[in-house]
């Protein structure tokens, strides 16, 4: 049996559209027997258990195949068994941990040989953007490139000075295409200007462990202002957030999941984000996390 371990992750952290992910410490285990196994048989287990496919259509399984089929070998009969522990309302990774999830254990069993970096051109092959699925197989915090040949390339920066990400996640979804369509395909060069100069010093900060630059360097001119519009109460939680401590206030990934970067008043900044959302209508739930730097791990 090969067991394995992914982290969840947010992503954009408010500039890096597309291009930032950071990982967090809830996870997704799965595990591959091919012992005494006739057919496929997919078990799952934990948070959103009802709604993840159980037969030939699941994401773990057909990662596992994309990169079988990369490596030349063919995946055996197998069980694969999911225990998800990513919060299930969408935006923490929850697909991105999946795929990576998929290549990686697939060239575990397979011994295939691939590295990081080939497995993460594997997943992007997939998903079509490197920021989940880069934080979920390098873990810390990611900054992705794509070359003239459409390679990924990613540099894995690991956070050691304590930071807290408080996430609240709103009962319901909203689709990645949906949230991707609502996009205007043109800028101005006073937003595109902002968004660069903003997740480079974004980087800065994190890599030399001065938080109390998240205050500004997370402001984003691309894809909040028009993906808020799905988020109902999106202002009002975002006071409540920054008014209880936070050092900072963006969406998720797509949403509907919204964080915040704090060192402090975790608890309090969790309380008031979901009672903000209570108050326009929407049960939510909040998760106190911290950075996972380690990424995928076979256990």
């Amino acid at each position: 049996m090969v067991q394995i371990k992914i982290p969840c992750s947010t992503s954009n952290l408010g500039p890096g559209f597309d291009t930032l992910g950071l990982a967090l410490n809830r996870y997704l285990l799965l595990s591959a027997e091919t012992d005494h196994c006739a057919s496929v048989q997919i078990t799952v287990e934990g948070n959103g258990k009802d709604h993840i496919a159980t037969d030939e259509s699941n994401l773990v399984y057909n990662a596992m195949k994309v990169t079988a089929a990369k490596l030349g070998k063919t995946l055996p009969a197998l069980h694969l068994n999911i225990n998800n522990g990513v919060p299930a309302y969408g935006g923490l990774g929850g697909s991105g941990a999946a795929i990576a999830g998929g290549v990686f254990l697939a060239n575990e069993l397979l011994n295939g040989g691939f590295s990081r970096a080939e497995l993460l051109n594997v997943a992007v092959s997939i998903e079509g953007h490197p920021d989940n699925v880069s934080a979920a197989i390098f873990g810390g915090l990611t900054i992705n490139c794509f070359d003239a040949e459409k390679n990924v390339h990613c540099t894995s920066v690991k956070i050691e000075k304590e930071l807290s990400i408080v996430a609240c996640s709103p009962h319901f979804q909203v689709q990645t295409k949906e949230a991707r369509k609502i996009l205007p395909q043109q800028v101005s060069l006073k937003d595109a200007v902002t968004n660069i100069e903003n997740a480079a010093s974004l980087v800065a900060a994190m890599m030399n462990g001065n938080f109390d630059a998240l205050r500004y360097v997370t402001a984003e001119r691309l894809h909040e202002q028009y993906r808020a519009t799905l988020i109902p109460g999106y202002d009002e939680v975002k006071k409540a957030a920054l008014d209880a401590g936070a050092l900072s206030f963006n969406i998720s990934g797509a949403g509907p999941t919204v964080f915040a970067f704090t060192v402090s008043n975790e608890q309090t900044i969790a309380d008031g984000m979901v009672n903000a959302f209570r108050k326009n209508g929407q049960r939510a739930t909040s998760e106190i996390m911290s950075v996972e730097n380690s990424g995928a791990v076979r256990l």
